[in-house]
This record gives structure tokens, C-alpha cells and sequence, in this order.
């Protein structure tokens, strides 16, 4: 019945200015925007099929955010294949890292969007 995962909506109050950091600083791709509407739809990859939305709300909505640590909200992982080289590459296109974790499993980074949306990098820990 169900195909897989296509899309995390990621509500935000300046549309724009999260477009363009999507857009602008982590490389993402759009497949569909509407700028009328405040509403567009970004890739890394087309082919992964994997998109995030982003919602600029109506006046009077309020974004709910996590921080990822004891207030839990949506936080999408995004697969890299060298973090350390990511981590560097976004870091001169003016991105801060909150923190950069490794256990057994996986190395992850944690960064905020310009609305205090909580994303992660991670990649497979390497034998």
C-alpha cells in the first residue's frame, strides 16, 4: 500500500529568507514553488524522490519547533557521504553547527535553519 517517505513539511513565517537559505546555502534544488502562495518543494537529489517542503504561514499560525534536545519536534537527517568535508564546505558558506556527535553507528551534526528548525547531517561511521 504505501510507497515510502516523499516529503517533511517544515512550516516557517519567512518564506524567503528559508528558501534562500535551502537554496543558497545547503544546496538544495527546487522542484516546485509557488511564490504566490508561499510554498515550495526542494531536493538534494531528484532521483532520491526525497523532497522538503517549505510553508510560509498565514498570519496568525505560529511555528512549533523543537530544539532538539528535550522539546521534541520533526528533525530530518540528511545523508552525507563525508561529513567532515560537509561540515567544512557549509561551515565557509557561513552555516554554525550546534554539534557534531559520533558513536559507533553514525557521525551527525546538528545545525538550526533560519527558523530554529533543527536538521541533521549524518554518514554511516566508517570502519
Amino acid at each position: 500500500m504505501m510507497k515510502g517517505l516523499k516529503m517533511v513539511v517544515l512550516p516557517v513565517k519567512d518564506w524567503e529568507k528559508a528558501r534562500k537559505w535551502y537554496t543558497e546555502k545547503l544546496g538544495f534544488e527546487p522542484v516546485y514553488e509557488a511564490p504566490d502562495d508561499r510554498w515550495g518543494e526542494y531536493t538534494l537529489d531528484e532521483d532520491s524522490g526525497a523532497t522538503i517542503g517549505l510553508w510560509g504561514l498565514p498570519e496568525g499560525y505560529n511555528v512549533v519547533r523543537g530544539d532538539g534536545l528535550k522539546n521534541i519536534a520533526p528533525q530530518p537527517y540528511i545523508q552525507v557521504d563525508d561529513l567532515e568535508a560537509t561540515v567544512d564546505e557549509l561551515t565557509k558558506r557561513g552555516i554554525q553547527f550546534e554539534q557534531v556527535f559520533s558513536d559507533e553507528e553514525f557521525r551527525t551534526a546538528r545545525i538550526l535553519d533560519p527558523e530554529g528548525h533543527v536538521l541533521y547531517l549524518y554518514e554511516y561511521a566508517r570502519e
